[in-house]
């Protein structure tokens, strides 16, 4: 299996989900639950450079809501970047706390990048 870097937002899937989120990003952005949103997305779409940046990294990447987590039992915060390894090993990177203290996209970039070649040296 190759590595597979794993945003998990919190949020849950589903259009009633999706609208509520939506509708709490615009109306009170400040208290929205997911700093991962709001930190990758503008209104409406994925920012453009975070779009450009998740391209350029060497390994497969998947965006997953809370609730389709598969190791979901092992963290009870969100949302989180993870970098599974194995079909049964996952090591998370970017912990839910951190990405809530991260206040530019860039900075979450350069954050990763640190977070990815920690976990390469391992």
């Amino acid at each position: 299996m190759k590595q597979k870097l794993q945003f998990v937002y919190n949020a849950e899937k589903g259009f009633f989900n999706k609208l509520t989120d939506f509708a709490h990003k615009i109306i009170s952005p400040g208290t929205y639950a997911c700093s991962l949103c709001a930190l990758t997305y503008g209104k409406f779409t994925r920012k453009q450079a975070w779009t450009n940046y998740v391209s350029s990294l060497p390994m497969e990447v998947e965006f997953i809501y809370k609730d389709e987590w598969k190791f979901s039992p092992v963290r009870e915060q969100y949302p989180l970047v993870a970098l599974q390894t194995r079909e049964d090993r996952i090591e998370v990177l970017l912990e839910a706390e951190e990405l809530n203290s991260l206040k530019s996209l860039k900075e979450l970039q350069e954050r990763l990048d640190k977070a990815l070649l920690q976990a390469s040296e391992v």
